[in-house]
């Protein structure tokens, strides 16, 4: 009787561990590249892991002309959360200083916010609603997380001076960056963003066009793994 408990409790952490991994997010189709011989990690805005509220009340998934793909517009609402996980080793990349670039369209400087979890200067990140939103709302610092304030009147990469939140330490494989409202109106739409660890590269559409297409695959061969477990664990219990 006892092995039979002990088996079901087994089962039950094979379970509960599954579950766990499953929740784990992740941009599922991105693009690298070694452009100038350093390394990107592309992927669109769209693709997002997680949003907070999962609605359009505040970064609402649009068609655009001239995007790659489909557009995230804000909306200018006070509030809410948007994040993408992503792994720089995929792109042969390693933790340090990465530089943070969006193809937006942005006419009237309409910026937000980003922070990085494990960045020095991100210790905190809230992670529940409701959300700070506005301008020097806490925890958000302008000189360090402020991003895409500039004129961006078309589709265009910003920015090149890699100010405020444009500069961040990544971390050796995946990394969470999250986005926070500041000001980002109706006028502002974001289709692709990029991290490179060099700071002298600028990206333009032909390189994101040339960048090799790649799918993330977490989660498949762990849960495979805990699939064999469970039917081995299922027959020692049925005998």
């Amino acid at each position: 009787m006892s092995t039979k408990l002990h088996t079901y409790a087994v089962f039950c952490l094979s379970l509960s561990i599954l579950f766990f991994v499953m929740s784990v997010y992740a941009v599922e189709v991105f693009k690298v590249s070694n452009y100038g011989g350093s390394h990107q990690i592309w992927f669109e805005a769209e693709a997002y892991d997680e949003r907070k509220p999962d609605a359009d009340q505040y970064y609402k998934v649009v068609a655009k002309d001239d995007a790659f793909g489909k557009a995230i517009n804000r909306t200018g609402q006070s509030g809410g959360m948007i994040s993408w996980t992503f792994d720089i080793s995929k792109a042969k990349g390693k933790s340090g200083e990465w530089y943070f670039w969006g193809r937006e369209i942005n006419p009237s400087n309409q910026s937000d916010y980003l922070l990085v979890k494990g960045d020095s200067g991100d210790k905190e990140i809230p992670n529940g609603p409701p959300f700070p939103g506005g301008d020097g709302a806490k925890p958000f610092d302008n000189g360090d997380d402020r991003i895409f304030e500039q004129d961006v009147p078309s589709w265009n990469w910003a920015i090149a001076s890699h100010a405020e939140g444009h500069t961040k330490n990544l971390q050796d494989g995946e990394n969470t960056m999250y986005i926070f409202h500041r000001q980002g109106d109706s006028s502002v739409f974001w289709d692709v963003f990029m991290w490179a660890d060099d700071r002298s590269y600028m990206p333009t559409d032909k390189d994101y066009k040339g960048a090799t297409e790649m799918k993330a695959g977490q989660a498949v061969n762990l849960a495979k793994k805990l699939a064999t477990s469970w039917g081995i664990i299922k027959r020692n219990v049925e005998m």
